[in-house]
């Protein structure tokens, strides 16, 4: 008995695309500073324009005011993810979001996003969140205390994370073929090229070099 016509034409489609469907693969991405040395704490973002699935999104994060720190010192999101800010600390400490300039200073103080949160009293945290809806790199403060500096990334590329202490980042479910990789680090200068990367079905590896030297973090 033969198939009928409509199952017959969904059969050779799924074999079609099963045919063509191009393998997603692994990217090991190690930053380096000028000196050669591991850079952690920076953003690795993988463009690639070979058709394929991408990962979900990452639509939400929560940065923590510690030990008169941000925590973590860089995080990464896309376009429209909710970034909620909690205050761990006994004391009082303020946020200030908003897009980074040249030489780490915000670029447009009528562009900042403000929040005051008070200090955690027993078991009760203070809580507060905004939505970050433009692509690029967002500097975080604290009116309180000046010393006090983190970063956020809202990335344009699915494909992104944030180097381990190693200058490590493994960005997955990549489609093999050719890419491009792009760095950001909160000390870096000027933007550097992106480098060219050929993504194999088994996976690769990529060492980049970039010009930014490290400022000690207070």
């Amino acid at each position: 008995m033969r198939p009928l016509p409509c199952v017959h034409a969904f059969l050779t489609a799924s074999l079609l695309v099963l045919a063509t469907a191009t393998p997603a693969a692994d990217l090991s991405v190690r930053v380096l500073d000028k000196s050669g040395q591991p850079l952690a704490d920076a953003v690795v973002l993988v463009d690639s324009t070979v058709p394929g699935s991408q990962p979900p999104p990452v639509m939400e994060a929560t940065i923590r005011q510690e030990k008169m720190r941000f925590k973590p010192y860089v995080t990464v999101v896309h376009t429209g993810a909710r970034v909620s800010f909690t205050n761990l600390d006994a004391w009082d400490h303020h946020v200030i979001l908003g897009p980074v300039g040249p030489g780490g200073f915000y670029l447009d103080a009528t562009q900042n996003q403000q929040m005051r949160l008070a200090g955690k009293v027993g078991e009760t945290v203070a809580r507060d969140s905004r939505v970050v809806a433009k692509p690029g790199a967002y500097l975080l403060g604290c009116h309180l205390h000046s010393s006090m500096r983190g970063h956020l990334y809202v990335a344009d590329s699915p494909w992104s994370r944030v180097s381990e202490a190693d200058g490590q980042a493994v960005l997955t479910g990549l489609p093999a073929g050719p890419a491009r990789v792009r760095i950001w680090h909160p000390d870096q200068v000027l933007e550097g090229a992106p480098t060219a990367v050929e993504v194999s079905a088994g996976g690769s590896a990529v060492t980049v070099n970039t010009a930014i030297i490290t400022a000690r973090r207070r």
